[in-house]
């Protein structure tokens, strides 16, 4: 009995002398979930899912490099799947994983029919739809990859810089390696790596079998873009980013088995900032933080009467606010320069006005050209747009962004300063016929794709949430080559990152663009940013305005898609000027059928940005049928509908069914 208790406390002992293991949640992608109708749970679809579960895990645990690729049954219950084990699990570990996967996906995703499951060492995904073919080389596009990510709340008390830089070192030596390749028959593309940093960190990276070496090493790269850029400024113990076709970790302790593949020097101490280090700052860093130091005086000077005039609590209020003013990245203009630039903000460098501000053109000294904003109002409101502005733009950089430069602020002026946009807005490209140049298709389509990126990239891929809450045709400017940039920050509201919604008791916006629930009871969320899209969709296929009055027998634009939608006449409501056929008429459609969507009366029932641009840019993918759309305004009987000829127009396949909508048959039926 002695002897037993021994061995007991001696395995306990051992126990606690291995190495610490670090252990990763699984995530659970439900990718298709609001777009397809749910399999039955005794339907062929479920049935085939029941085959492959059974069949999968013991063929991805035999193969050499841990993957499977899978088809069961025939169209439309036809599942693909794929299985890809972590390149150091052993085959009964593996073929855990996949099973435990399986479960997971059906458990968290019930009558889904795309999954997503990211276990702690295994991957799984299976759906109705071919996903594969994004690996051809005509589709594989890095920048549309998508990807989980996931971190510890833990951080490691060391120089963030130094940190960053022992991360960056490790991580892109495991990409070398793994994209490189194990073995040419096998195509296993796993490397794990340790750095002899305090504390030491671990790196793994791994691509999917059925990638290219160049795109492994591209999908790497992009995972190792998206942790230096958003997560290595807080120092997390541990990061994890993966996707379906590879992944890339790194950790302050081991989480994979066996002996690291790699062993990585740290990088030098002196790329940790040093006590006295901030003596050192280059001259134009000293200049910017005295001049953003001036700024801040002037700007306190301005409404320091104001100030005196109210209450207690409101100076604390604006100190603070423009205390947040110097911490933002800034280049500080001076006014003079401003006004030569501008001719002195003369009417004929004035690019366009709004609720918020006049814009005007501008050439510095230089030859650079640039776009000021005069902002409305000199005192507290000014400042607050100043600070909205600065506070957001300076941390967001996307192509499908406008670039915030810098300020100035004046007792006299308030101004921003961003970079000139060659074409000017989208509005003028589409609601102005005396235009000589107009969009094609192709570029029309181009600009609807931008603008959903650029929101998706606010929604959900910037550090902070932000709802720009005045998206329209106005605020869209169009580079030289006709790339979207969505434009004027001064609405925008950003939601903590424990809030997805939030209230406001002053709506402000256009009028044809703001959601219901906003207008009605200033409820704030993404799906307001959502309705707008929507609303942008419509203008930008039918080019008619929303909010135009110039159509006295129109109702509004909303109202005119929806009758010809449930008519069975919707692809009148394309741009007439446009002769679209086959492809592009059916890309048309397909966008009209996203706008319909983007514009439900309810929030809940819009899509999420995310789930927009997988619609849009994967053609194949079938859509739910829209409801009835917010502000849509019935015609009397005895007027016509000048929208809608009474010719129906059938495209795509002839043999494709009809789409029923509000019990109305549309005699347009599209492939999905």
């Amino acid at each position: 009995m002695l002897a037993g208790a021994g061995y007991g406390i001696l395995a306990v002992v051992l126990v606690l002398m291995l190495p610490q293991v670090t252990c990763f949640s699984n995530q659970t992608v439900c990718d298709n979930g609001s777009e397809v109708a749910p399999y039955a749970a005794n339907g062929t679809f479920r049935r085939n899912l029941g085959l492959l579960a059974a069949s999968l895990p013991g063929s991805t645990s035999a193969a050499p490099a841990g993957f499977a690729n899978a088809t069961e049954g025939a169209s439309p219950d036809q599942v693909y799947a794929t299985a890809l084990c972590r390149g150091d699990l052993n085959a009964s570990s593996c073929r855990a994983c996949v099973a435990a996967a399986f479960a997971d996906a059906v458990q968290g995703c019930p009558g889904n029919r795309g999954v997503a499951v990211y276990e702690d060492a295994c991957s799984l995904r299976f759906s109705g739809q071919r996903f594969t073919d994004f690996l051809r080389e005509d589709q594989w596009k890095v920048s549309e990859i998508l990807w989980e990510p996931e971190q510890d709340t833990a951080t490691v008390e060391v120089p963030a810089e130094w940190f960053s830089a022992a991360v960056t070192k490790i991580l892109a030596a495991v990409i070398d390696r793994a994209a490189a390749g194990n073995s040419t028959a096998t195509k296993k593309y796993f490397a794990t790596g340790e750095e002899d940093f305090d504390p030491r960190i671990y790196g793994l990276a791994q691509c999917s079998p059925m990638t290219t070496p160049p795109q492994c090493r591209g999908c790497l790269g992009l995972l190792l873009g998206i942790v230096a850029a958003q997560y290595l400024g807080a120092r997390p113990q541990w990061v994890r980013v993966v996707s379906d076709w590879c992944s890339l970790m790194y950790s302050a302790r081991p989480f994979y088995e066996g002996r690291a593949m790699l062993q990585v020097l740290a990088p030098p101490a002196s790329a940790a900032p040093k006590a006295g280090a901030g003596k050192k700052r280059s001259e134009p860093g000293i200049l910017a933080g005295v001049a953003c130091s001036v700024v801040v005086v002037l700007i306190l000077s301005v409404f320091v009467f104001v100030r005196r005039r109210r209450r207690a609590n409101k100076p604390a209020e604006k100190d603070h606010l423009s205390k947040k003013i110097t911490r933002a990245q800034c280049m500080i203009f001076d006014l003079p320069a401003l006004q030569e630039a501008t001719e002195n903000f003369s009417e004929n460098n004035k690019l366009g006005e709004g609720g918020f501000g006049t814009v005007y053109r501008g050439i510095l000294s230089d030859g650079q050209e640039i776009a000021v904003k005069k902002l409305l109002g000199r005192t507290g409101h000014g400042l607050h747009q100043l600070h909205n502005e600065v506070r957001v733009l300076a941390e967001l950089q996307h192509k499908n962004l406008v670039r915030l430069q810098g300020f100035c602020s004046h007792p006299e002026e308030t101004l921003l300063v961003c970079e000139y946009i060659k074409n000017g807005s989208l509005d003028n490209f589409l609601f102005d016929d005396s235009r000589e140049i107009s969009l094609n298709w192709e570029q029309r389509y181009n600009i609807i794709l931008g603008i959903a990126k650029g929101i998706l990239y606010l929604h959900e891929d910037s550090k902070m949430r932000i709802i720009h809450r005045d998206l329209k045709a106005n605020n869209i400017l169009l580079d030289e080559d006709m790339d979207p940039k969505i434009a004027d920050f001064g609405l925008a509201r950003l939601l903590g990152e424990d809030h997805s919604q939030t209230k406001t008791t002053k709506v402000v916006g256009t009028f044809g663009y703001m959601a219901p629930e906003y207008v009605i009871d200033g409820s704030v969320s993404t799906k307001i940013d959502i309705f707008s899209f929507g609303v942008l969709v419509l203008e930008i296929v039918t080019r008619r305005n929303n909010s135009s009055s110039e159509d006295h027998d129109a109702v509004n634009l909303l109202s005119d898609v929806w009758n010809c939608w449930t008519k069975g006449t919707v692809s009148q409501m394309v741009d007439q000027h446009q002769s679209l056929d086959g492809y592009f008429l059916r890309q048309a459609l397909r966008c009209i059928h996203i706008g319909l969507l983007c514009v439900q009366p309810d929030p809940d029932d819009r899509p999420r940005i995310s789930s927009v641009v997988f619609m849009l840019t994967r053609g194949n993918m079938e859509l739910p049928p829209p409801a009835q759309p917010a502000f849509y305004f019935g015609r009397e009987s005895n007027l016509p509908s000048p929208s809608c000829g009474q010719r129906s127009y059938a495209y795509g396949r002839p043999n494709i069914g009809g789409i029923s909508v509000n019990e109305v048959t549309l005699t347009e039926p599209y492939p999905r």
